[in-house]
């Protein structure tokens, strides 16, 4: 993968030449892998891409911060999403940030202002939280934490470290609060489960998971939700996943699937992909300006 995942770099740069010499490379050398076929079939993505037509206008909101911001998503008047801007929280050696944690905006549509952030601090603790998705009702919150809430990790003995992993809660609104936090029952400690999205009948929960089972390094799957509990997770299979990362889904009522990948043609890093779960098509690379050569996710309408 030496080739591939070099190409990804210069791709993140916007060096699209050199990033293709460099798949070119790796597509002789192993041209049956699907990102290789992918790459054959269609060697002029970057100019489609480019002449995209522009389905999107990108304006910067007043809420962020110079930490990271993300995961944000719109129900009835009230922004949700997550920040690392919460400085009395401990440090995350990964990138330097406070751990994450879930905010909440009153968005004034008269204005087109947004109220300033607080926390969501009966949905907080001192490990990561968020993105979340609530239900069209607003009466259920679904949201990624950590696995230490549960006692959930497995533990290096040795260097004395214990590993967790991202897990899927629910809340139910109570009193104007969110209460009754319980564990959905497939998290694991052995796998992450995380950036979930719930329909709008409340009844197919869609999630990013590298559980067993998947086709690359984290995948979109969906579970039912049952009255009394939850079915078998389902992989959405290959149109949708590859053998890299896709995650962060979104589903629309028109049960449009928006989500992340980094292994379908794109502009660098994750970019924004839609499909139509109605229909037997493609994902579609959103283009510009929602993708550019560096990271890009966590979309919603």
């Amino acid at each position: 993968d030496t080739y591939y995942k070099y190409a990804q770099v210069l791709k993140s740069n916007a060096k699209y030449a050199a990033s293709d010499e460099q798949m070119k490379i790796f597509s002789g050398m192993t041209p049956n892998d699907q990102r290789a076929v992918d790459f054959n079939k269609n060697q002029n993505y970057l100019q489609e891409l480019n002449n995209k037509q522009k389905l999107f206008d990108v304006t910067e909101i007043s809420i962020n911060s110079t930490k990271s911001d993300f995961g944000a998503v719109l129900y009835g008047d009230a922004l949700y999403f997550v920040s690392s801007r919460n400085e009395s929280n401990k440090l995350y050696g990964w990138n330097n940030e406070p751990f994450l944690d879930i905010y909440k905006s009153t968005y004034n549509a008269n204005k087109g202002s947004y109220s300033l952030p607080t926390l969501v601090d009966e949905l907080n603790t001192k490990y990561h939280e968020g993105p979340v998705s609530i239900t069209k009702d607003g009466n259920i919150i679904y949201f990624s934490s950590e696995s230490f809430n549960e006692n959930l990790f497995d533990k290096d003995k040795v260097k004395k470290i214990k590993f967790g992993q991202v897990n899927i809660y629910k809340a139910s609104k109570e009193n104007g609060k969110w209460g009754s936090m319980t564990s959905l029952p497939f998290n694991s400690k052995m796998f992450s489960s995380g950036n979930p999205s719930v329909d709008s009948e409340g009844k197919t929960l869609y999630f990013a998971s590298n559980m067993p089972g998947g086709i690359g390094e984290s995948d979109i799957w969906k579970v039912a939700v049952e009255s009394n509990g939850y079915g078998q997770p389902q992989n959405l299979g290959d149109k949708i996943n590859t053998t890299e990362r896709e995650n962060f889904p979104y589903i629309t009522e028109d049960n449009l699937l928006y989500f992340a990948s980094s292994g379908k043609p794109g502009l660098g890093g994750f970019d924004v992909f839609t499909i139509d779960l109605n229909a037997n098509g493609q994902a579609e690379n959103l283009g510009k300006p929602i993708n550019s050569e560096k990271d890009d996710f966590s979309f919603s309408l």
